[in-house]
């Protein structure tokens, strides 16, 4: 068993402040690559040591199913694909990296770690008074709501180019040592981040991919971020990733005390969708199965430039050669096509018959329900969304069928559509944050209510099963994949204050349990939410009407028409008819 302690590997850019994410352009140098080493300034000296991880790196893939990781080894035979940056990630590009001591962060160790503040020299826990507080953007005030923009704008220009990402990957070995050299490209923070959640299932969302992959490796799938226990922890390590580096844009723009805000999927906060804020039209204003392009002053001009985008232009027509579909992103080729950010319902869903809707408090209640986090109908599997949530006016269930997919986590990225809909690209859309800050708040307080009562259930995969043979990164002890510095899921497996954050407010536990519907082959399915559509032609409109009484159709829903009296009624009937089974993100 590995211990955390092996995985405190600390790379930074700025010797002013913290910043985490894939490579620090420092060590984008041809003497760097060639040994493998990103260590300046000798770690801090006595704050810590430059240290070869290749040992807890490989002891960690050594326990994973050796189908995959053949295959991340050497790719599918015949396709002549070049080699995968993330096999044993990231001894392929480093292998020699600062390991910091506890409390200490930064590329050289000068810096405090998650959760922690600098007194007297020395780097101790946050305080509750020190904690960095996340607010429901709505809530923010103008000027906090202005300085986010501000800081998403800079974030995504950023002439100061402090990342360096894969951009591409060698065909075989080809240095002196026999092993494979990868060249990096320096590149935006927020471009930073869209690689990050990119590479992490760059595979998913595309028919030939899955076949090659499913072909190769006996039926799996390539995916390191989601449909596993690790979707929660992987997920809040690259919120605090994000968190982090954008706090960094802040301070240089004189903006003090930055944090992530979130999304809470309601009606009313649906005004976030506007030309200063997050752009126009509001997803649920768009003509289902037409996605069209965001307009607003952080989208126009050539200011938002989507990167890793032939995932989504795959996707839109059902077609792609999973050989370019996968290659890593050429972000200066990228930036250059002035690829414009869109939204809305793909026809692909439209297809599937899945419904336009945000969940509602009874779908977050039907997820906290659950002490548990296996892999059958556990907390991970309802918050991602492969557990249907059905609440009627008589009886609240649930409903785990194959093609159980359109709920919680995976509703939202339906409803908002365009990229934001598909796995790789998804995160060019800056309303992906503010969605996945509500599911990590939403996670805040399942995490809290159990570790109050001592019942804070163990990670797992597969049923509780720890003897299994898993794809690289789900165990409790893997390393998260691509994420650099290193960290583990049980590293991430802790309630938000260890980290340094808190939120503004945390939704309530469940007064009650929500049992297994009684038929659970049943076509039918109740859910609750907010729908912007009126109705629905498949026969459900998830709540009838917005009780905030906000809809962005334009229609009062508290009018006295014969379409509000229709449309009040609690509940209306879903047919889910749905075929296949998809993958979200």
């Amino acid at each position: 068993m590995i211990t955390t302690s092996v995985v405190w590997l600390l790379l930074v850019i700025s010797a002013s402040s913290l910043v985490r994410g894939q490579f620090p352009a420092v060590c984008n140098t041809e003497d760097s690559l060639a040994s493998k080493t990103c260590c300046p300034n000798n770690c801090g000296g006595a704050r810590g040591d430059c240290v070869d991880v290749s040992d807890a790196v490989t002891q960690s893939w050594n326990r994973a199913d050796p189908n995959i990781v053949e295959f991340l080894r050497n790719g599918p035979p015949g396709y002549g694909w070049p080699m995968d940056v993330r096999y044993q990630w990231p001894l392929r590009v480093f292998q020699n990296v600062c390991q910091c001591e506890e409390g200490w962060g930064g590329y050289d160790c000068s810096d405090c770690d998650f959760g922690y503040i600098e007194e007297g020299g020395e780097c101790v826990k946050r305080s509750e008074s020190q904690l960095y507080e996340r607010k429901q953007f709505s809530n923010l005030s103008k000027i906090q709501q202005d300085e986010y923009f501000r800081v998403l704008q800079e974030a995504k220009k950023e002439d100061e180019m402090v990342w360096a990402v894969v951009t591409e990957e060698p065909m075989h070995m080809n240095n002196k040592d026999g092993e494979p050299t990868y060249k990096l490209q320096n590149v935006s923070t927020y471009d930073m981040l869209v690689v990050l959640h990119f590479l992490s299932a760059r595979e998913k969302d595309n028919d030939d991919c899955k076949n090659i992959i499913k072909n190769a490796t006996h039926g799996s799938e390539i995916d390191f971020a989601h449909e596993f226990s690790g979707f929660i922890t992987w997920h809040r390590y690259y919120l605090l990733i994000t968190e982090r580096e954008l706090r960094r844009v802040a301070k240089r723009l004189g903006i003090s005390h930055f944090a992530l805000s979130y999304w809470a999927w309601n009606g009313r906060d649906e005004n976030i969708f506007n030309a200063k804020h997050f752009g126009k039209p509001t997803p649920g204003s768009i003509t289902k199965g037409k996605p069209v392009n965001v307009t607003g002053s952080l989208f126009e001009n050539g200011n938002w430039p989507v990167v890793c985008n032939e995932n989504y232009k795959a996707f839109l027509h059902d077609s792609g050669n999973c050989t370019k579909v996968r290659e890593v992103c050429n972000i200066q080729r990228n930036r250059a096509q002035n690829i414009r950010l869109q939204r809305g319902m793909l026809e692909h869903d439209v297809r599937l018959k899945d419904t336009r809707f945000l969940p509602g408090n009874t779908s977050i209640q039907m997820a906290l329900a659950v002490n548990n986090n296996n892999e059958h109908d556990g907390f991970r599997k309802r918050l991602e969304g492969y557990v249907d949530l059905c609440a009627s006016n008589k009886i609240n269930c649930t409903n785990v069928t194959k093609s159980s997919h359109d709920n919680m986590h995976n509703a939202v990225h339906i409803y908002v559509g365009g990229h934001m809909r598909v796995l790789g690209p998804a995160s060019n859309d800056p309303v992906f944050f503010l969605h996945h800050a509500n599911i990590d708040r939403i996670l805040e307080s399942w995490f809290q209510y159990n570790k109050l009562n001592g019942n804070l259930p163990p990670f797992s995969v597969n049923d509780n099963s720890s003897d299994a043979i898993q794809h690289p990164g789900y165990s409790e002890d893997d390393y998260l994949i691509p994420m650099f510095p290193l960290k583990t899921n049980a590293d991430m497996y802790k309630t938000a204050d260890e980290f340094g954050y808190k939120y503004d407010e945390l939704p309530p536990m469940p007064t009650e349990t929500y049992e297994r519907c009684s038929d659970p082959t049943a076509a039918c399915c109740l859910k609750d939410g907010y729908s912007p559509d009126g109705y629905n032609p498949d026969g459900y409109n998830p709540d009838g009407y917005n009780p905030d009484g906000y809809n962005p159709d334009g229609y009062n829903p508290d009018s006295a028409s014969a379409l509000h009296q229709m449309a009040s009624l609690p509940f209306l009937l879903v047919l889910a008819y749905t075929a296949h089974y998809v993958n979200f993100l």
